[in-house]
């Protein structure tokens, strides 16, 4: 590859034009991820929202949680937006290593994560825009420090593509759009998985995501798993994050003080600020 990098290693393929490698500096020799596409097998619609990425994360340069672009490459036949290498892997593979030892996440260190995601969000909301796709998979964790990745269906404003099926809120599913709140309550799909090793959803289709909402048991349903387990304040939070009223998953941003603690396995740090309005 060249331009200051080596290929190293196919990390996984996205789609028949695209695929992530693990490049690294001949400079310095650090490690990097390098999502390659390429340009004579991808439609109009693959590029727009391959550039439209790269757009998104120009602007989030210098948040600390979230995952930074390095360098940008055009060539005759690829483009290969490069990033950094986030050494720790995704959140959701930590959660099933944590699920197979049988080793429930502590709530300092879930609210240490949920700091450090709010923290990125904010800068992502601040800059006008919604992310669209929050979920474990696209949560990454590089040292001591925890990254919101993955912007490639990301836009300024609401935004009219809809991500991941399980993480969808009412709202989203009924208007066929996401906005900052619908992001609010992707977070609180995320800290359900980390308080139960599970999503609060297992939908097949949009209709089995509204059946979930308009059952009335709903709220119950939500708390159930996790009331006996964590404190009423993180029960709470997770109540409100994943409630239909989207005044209640605001109400959790700008009522809560959230502490900062320090985690345990994930040597994740307790240094993100929580302010997320």
């Amino acid at each position: 590859m060249n331009y200051g990098y080596k290929f190293e290693t196919v990390l996984d393929t996205l789609t028949s034009n695209s695929e992530i490698h693990l490049i690294r500096s001949l400079e310095t020799g650090e490690a990097f991820i390098s999502k390659v596409y390429d340009i004579y097998g991808a439609s109009k619609n693959d590029l727009n929202r391959y550039m439209n990425e790269l757009h998104i994360m120009q602007k989030l340069e210098n948040c600390e949680n979230v995952v930074q672009v390095v360098d940008f490459i055009k060539q005759n036949d690829s483009l290969s937006l490069i990033t950094e290498f986030c050494t720790q892997g995704d959140l959701y593979t930590h959660i099933l290593r944590r699920k197979m030892k049988n080793e429930m996440y502590t709530e300092s260190e879930i609210f240490n994560i949920f700091n450090q995601i709010l923290n990125g969000l904010n800068s992502i909301h601040k800059n006008g825009i919604t992310h669209g796709d929050l979920k474990s998979t696209n949560i990454f964790i590089k040292g001591d420090k925890v990254k919101i990745g993955d912007f490639g269906i990301s836009q300024k404003g609401s935004n009219n593509n809809l991500g991941t099926l399980n993480f969808l809120s009412y709202e989203s599913i009924l208007f066929k759009k996401t906005n900052k709140l619908s992001d609010l309550f992707q977070v609180g799909c995320i800290l359900y998985e980390l308080a139960t090793f599970s999503s609060p959803f297992s939908a097949k289709s949009m209709g089995d995501m509204i059946s979930f909402f308009e059952d009335k048991n709903y709220k119950n349903y939500i708390v159930k798993d996790i009331s006996n387990i964590y404190s009423d304040k993180l029960v709470n939070i997770i109540s409100k994050l994943l409630s239909l009223n989207t005044s209640e998953r605001l109400e959790v941003v700008t009522n809560y003080s959230l502490t900062r603690t320090e985690s345990i396995n994930l040597e994740l740090s307790n240094s993100a600020q929580y302010a997320l309005v």
